[in-house]
């Protein structure tokens, strides 16, 4: 089977290059999502990427993105020509996709789309229209928890997608919003990868945190939290996207022992979550967030084989009850009354407590075990 691939992710090593060119930071949340579900198709297919990279001319350091066609394995990418004004670039989308088309052999494909882009949704809309192939939109988060949007951006990417053949979602909730005829599905809740990372031991254990670095996804309780602990001989170590850098490193000056460590390549995150006391995800429970999005974050954390504290999902709290130290707020209390209970572990109950945990998201959420769960679903539609 082939499969076509709509999206704005790029190959991990092009994307660690692409950020180069910016003058802001990006946030790789989605990148990472999509560029472990393309990795997952193509264990068992054929997948060609069409990527459609962000561009922005008044925060990029250069003024045009060439075409380029790059083959890894079982999956081609292939990067669109970006430049231009915005509205030059939304008119000339969908003819430069259609033209990258025409070089594929579209025989038995199937079709997979991302449903939270415009540009992609508009020119997907067309492309179902002309060859007819089945199409499937995956699902990964509601357009209104999408930061700057309108309702208008919201209603144009659900008006466009209600009629596509079928669906896959990381929630049923979201699968009811682009979903509302019921049409073919199939839900899982994320992705994480399985594979060892060689470390050199650190001089002080410290906890790790990774991911969107602002005020509304809890950083600044967490810091909190960790300078209430008061503990000299205990670090924290910070990656991440940042949402404002000016105010993060004005609420950690005066802590040596806080590090904040910027945006890092995957594996070099990966290096340190496996080698950390434990892994904190201190995102603030909501009835939006919990219906529509999964903290990916915290199933990552779970294949490390270290303690994982997060604030209560749940989706995963029902699946994974006793494998994560749930917390009930992302307040600075919870948050630090979560790392006691690690710090009151030995070493050795918080290594079986870690491989528990891996052990179990291992065994659903791997790359190998979506790639092989998924297939029959996609073969369906070639029927």
């Amino acid at each position: 089977m082939k499969i076509i691939y709509f999206t704005t992710a790029q190959d991990e090593k092009d994307f660690r290059s692409f950020i180069n060119d910016w003058k802001i930071s990006l946030n790789p949340s989605n990148q990472n999502f999509h560029n472990k579900f393309i990795r997952a198709l193509s264990v068992n297919n054929e997948v060609h990427v069409i990527s459609v990279r962000p561009f922005s001319r008044s925060n990029m350091k250069v003024t045009k993105l060439e075409k380029e066609v790059k083959t890894d394995g079982n999956i081609t990418w292939h990067y669109v020509k970006r430049n231009g004004h915005k509205i030059w670039r939304t008119l000339v989308t969908t003819s430069q996709i259609m033209s990258t088309l025409k070089s594929i052999d579209l025989t038995d494909s199937i079709f997979i789309t991302d449903t939270i882009n415009r540009a992609i949704v508009k020119a997907v809309y067309k492309i179902k229209a002309k060859y007819k192939r089945p199409t499937i939109g995956i699902c990964t988060d509601s357009p209104s928890n999408i930061s700057g949007t309108k309702r208008s951006y919201t209603l144009y990417l659900l008006n466009h997608t209600k009629d596509l053949d079928g669906y896959i979602s990381l929630t049923d909730g979201l699968n009811g919003l682009f979903n509302p005829q019921s049409k073919p599905s199939y839900i899982f809740e994320g992705l994480v990868e399985n594979k060892k990372i060689e470390y050199k031991e650190p001089k002080k254990p410290y906890i790790f945190f990774g991911g969107a670095l602002m005020e509304k996804y809890g950083v600044y309780n967490l810091i909190e939290a960790f300078k209430e602990l008061n503990n000299k001989d205990l670090e924290l170590w910070i990656c991440g996207h940042h949402g404002d850098n000016r105010k993060l490193k004005e609420v950690s000056k005066g802590n040596n022992n806080i590090k904040l460590l910027g945006l890092l390549p995957v594996n070099k995150v990966m290096e340190y979550e496996q080698n950390a006391l434990c892994l904190v995800n201190p995102r603030p429970f909501s009835e939006d967030l919990d219906r529509f999005s999964i903290p990916s974050k915290t199933l990552e954390y779970m294949a490390m084989a270290r303690p994982v504290i997060s604030v209560r999902n749940t989706i995963l709290k029902n699946k994974f009850p006793e494998e994560i130290i749930w917390i009930p707020s992302s307040s600075a209390k919870d948050i630090k009354n979560g790392i006691n209970k690690v710090l009151d572990m030995t070493e050795v109950e918080r290594e079986n407590f870690g491989e528990d945990a891996k052990n179990r998201v291992v065994a659903l959420y791997s790359i190998e075990s979506v790639g092989k769960n998924i297939q029959s679903f996609l073969l369906n539609f070639l029927k």
